[in-house]
């Protein structure tokens, strides 16, 4: 069992990685190359569009876990291979098409990947987030690196390392071994699709995350360029304050693990959703890149409460064979939101400036806040193999 714990935490450790050293820095090498914030925005909206546009398929192909691996097998794969192409073009047309394919075949991979490793943390008593907290880790240093690795090697150096990191990650889900619904398929619980579908506590949870984690990820798709090209940091800047928040998000998993575990996810919730609000107000009103430097940790924290809570609530509103399509269908509605915040938000930017955008993000958020605080999701199934062994 140690053995398969370690090939879960190696299997996050280097596709986040890989992950790391591409996406943070996507938006900064897009406008390194010309192209303008508004279309940027859209290039972002495309990801989130086709998401919307393929999910219901990825979720029917999801039907179970051996069709599940064989899925993250083949997209990691792709990833890789496509992150590559991205070095080897030029112009806005080409890179809105092949981050249109990164979407189209590879977008549902976390969700695939959480709802996977959730599973195997169910069936083996151990607690989610002791495995995703090496995803966090993996960035925390790969962060750190990418900065310096862009002035003295330049970004296509970085990208290359990046999809490599992915197609590692693809071997590294071959060495995983079966999990126990695999190897008793007959017997295995299928997934309730329409049971999900009919469980009110999960709606109440959907909206919850669409609009705080859609203002975030909104926020955050823009985050790079406000930092370099409006505060005027530079890249290994950049880099290091990507890996100081996320260490700050490492930190707060690691206490949660051990502190955590009597607190209830809906109190951890309202402190995430509180602090992400913060976070944004903060940018809107102040203009010191040292101060927003040290605001943005609050990020890392939130974020850390969030990732430690979010799973567990989840496998306490559906049944546990329902995780993965609920993750799904969750991050159908999510793509909606950010598909339209990053194209809107695009065009926003250049008119209004990025402290109106901060600005009404924070409200959104706190529409989220309101739902977690009046409409929470009332505990439906105790899915509790989550505890804090390891």
């Amino acid at each position: 069992m140690i053995k398969e714990t370690f090939k879960f935490k190696l299997f996050y450790f280097i596709r986040y990685f890989g992950d790391a050293l591409f996406y943070p820095f996507m938006s900064l090498y897009f406008i390194s190359k010309g192209v303008t914030e508004a279309e940027l925005g859209l290039i972002l909206a495309i990801t989130p569009i086709a998401t919307i546009l393929v999910n219901p398929v990825w979720n029917f192909l999801a039907r179970d876990m051996r069709a599940i691996r064989v899925i993250l097998k083949v997209m990691t794969l792709i990833e890789g291979i496509l992150i590559i192409v991205v070095t080897q073009i030029s112009g806005f047309e080409l890179y809105a098409l092949v981050i249109c394919l990164i979407a189209m075949l590879c977008s549902p991979f976390i969700s695939i990947q959480d709802g996977f490793t959730a599973t195997f943390a169910n069936q083996n008593n151990i607690e989610y987030t002791s495995i995703r907290i090496h995803a966090s880790i993996a960035y925390v240093v790969a962060s750190a690196i990418a900065g310096l690795v862009i002035v003295y090697l330049g970004y296509t150096v970085l990208f290359v390392v990046a999809g490599m990191m992915f197609i590692l990650t693809m071997l590294i889900a071959f060495w995983i071994k079966p999990l126990k619904d695999e190897l008793q398929r007959q017997n295995a619980p299928q997934r309730d699709i329409k049971a999900l579908l009919r469980n009110r506590e999960f709606y109440k949870y959907l909206i919850f995350y669409t609009l705080m984690v859609g203002a975030v990820r909104v926020g955050d798709s823009f985050f790079g360029v406000y930092m370099t090209g409006v505060k005027g940091l530079d890249a290994t800047q950049y880099g290091f304050l990507y890996a100081a928040f996320i260490l700050a998000e490492v930190i707060v998993i690691r206490v949660l693990i051990n502190k955590g575990q009597l607190i209830s996810e809906r109190k951890l919730m309202i402190i995430s959703a509180l602090l992400f609000a913060l976070r944004f107000v903060a940018y809107s009103f102040i203009d010191d890149s040292v101060a927003l430097s040290v605001i943005t940790i609050l990020r890392g924290i939130a974020w850390g409460i969030f990732l430690f809570a979010n799973i567990r609530y989840i496998m306490k509103i559906v049944k546990v064979e329902n995780v993965t399509p609920a993750i799904m269908i969750i991050t159908l509605l999510f793509s909606v939101f950010t598909a339209v915040g990053n194209f809107l938000f695009g065009r926003f930017v250049n008119n209004m400036g990025y402290s109106w955008l901060y600005l009404i993000l924070a409200g959104i958020i706190g529409l989220g806040f309101v739902v977690i605080l009046v409409l929470s999701p009332k505990i439906t199934y105790e899915n509790d193999a989550i505890s804090s062994n390891e």
